[in-house]
Formats: C-alpha cells, sequence, structure tokens
C-alpha cells in the first residue's frame, strides 16, 4: 500500500498547489465530490490495509475472519475509488486486465469473502466455497472450493501479501495516470 499511498500524496499536493484545478474542477459538481470522496476513500482503505498487514490477522479465529472480510472489502472499495478518480481526472476509467492482480484480488474476494453457496456467473461449472475459521494468514489463505461434478472438495491457497504488494503496483500505475493528467490539465 506504500505506493498507493505515495502517488495518492502526490496527487493531492499537485491538486492544492495548482491555482486551476480547483476552479476547473468545482464547476463540475458531481465530479468534484467524486475527486475529494475518492481521495478520501484511497487514503482510509490504504492505510487500514497498511496497518493491519503489519499486524497479521487475529489470533482469534472468529476475529481474524471477519478481519479477512473487512481487508477484502476495502481493497474492493479503494478500487472502485481509484477507477472513479481515474475517470474523474483522465476522462475514463483505467485498463484493466483479467490476470491482473487488480482482478485477483476482485475473484478472490467474490470466491471467498463471498462464501458463494451457488455460483455460477463467471466459471464453468457451479462452485461453492468455504472460507474456514482457521484459513491462514497474509503469507497463505486456504478455502474450501467444490466444483460441480467434484467428488471431493479442493483447498486452493494463495499468497495474500504477494496479491496485495501486486495490485500496490498495478494500482499506482493508474494512479501515477492520474497525477500526470492532473498535471497537464491544471499546471
Amino acid at each position: 500500500m506504500n505506493r498507493i499511498l505515495n502517488v495518492r500524496s502526490a496527487i493531492y499536493d499537485q491538486f492544492h498547489s495548482s491555482s486551476s484545478a480547483l476552479p476547473a474542477l468545482s464547476q463540475r459538481a458531481d465530479d468534484f465530490a467524486a475527486y475529494y470522496t475518492s481521495m478520501y476513500l484511497i487514503q482510509d482503505t490504504g492505510e487500514a490495509v497498511q496497518n493491519h498487514m503489519l499486524n497479521d490477522f487475529s489470533s482469534d479465529p472468529l476475529r481474524a475472519y471477519l478481519e479477512f472480510w473487512g481487508v477484502m472489502q476495502a481493497i474492493i472499495i479503494q478500487q472502485d475509488a481509484i477507477s472513479e478518480l481515474h475517470r474523474v481526472v483522465v476522462g475514463r476509467l483505467p485498463a484493466k486486465t483479467p490476470n491482473s492482480a487488480w482482478s485477483q484480488l476482485r475473484d478472490k474476494r467474490n470466491t471467498c469473502a463471498g462464501h458463494p453457496v451457488r455460483r455460477t456467473r463467471g466459471v464453468l461449472a457451479t462452485q461453492r466455497a468455504f472460507m474456514g475459521r482457521s484459513f491462514g494468514n497474509y503469507n497463505g489463505v486456504t478455502y474450501e472450493l467444490w466444483d460441480a461434478g467434484a467428488q471431493k472438495p479442493t483447498h486452493p491457497s494463495f499468497n495474500f501479501r504477494q496479491m496485495i504488494d501486486g495490485y500496490d503496483k498495478e494500482a499506482s500505475q493508474a494512479l501515477s495516470s492520474v497525477l500526470i493528467s492532473m498535471k497537464a490539465q491544471w499546471p
């Protein structure tokens, strides 16, 4: 989350040091609100996730279970805020590829934190997923996955810390595009 927070700070500094940014954006009331809301959400979610990653998940399995859902949801909120900020300043949503860390996090959230008892959208066969109370930590999260026709469940795992780090790199690039566009529009 360091990269995201650093570029977000540079965007904030650029906006507030520009004599033309505030007058230009304040003429578009909804975009003005989107800018400020997005900036707050990017910072709040980034700092919260960054702080949580330093401490890892609680040793209490029920608390850790809720923490996992919260971290995943915070990242989704942050992604939506970055997309909206990009739309307001650059004029379009950031490009996302299906195999990107950004997309993988959304998919894992929908698979794990969403606990689909019958997932059919975007998969070849019906899936059912379950996230146990002792799922692991940032270095390894394991969940249970049933695919239609399977005789027994599988237990996929992923390195959550590595996935978040990859997302941090990708999302900071989207924010860098915002900063570049902002400097060009509002020097």
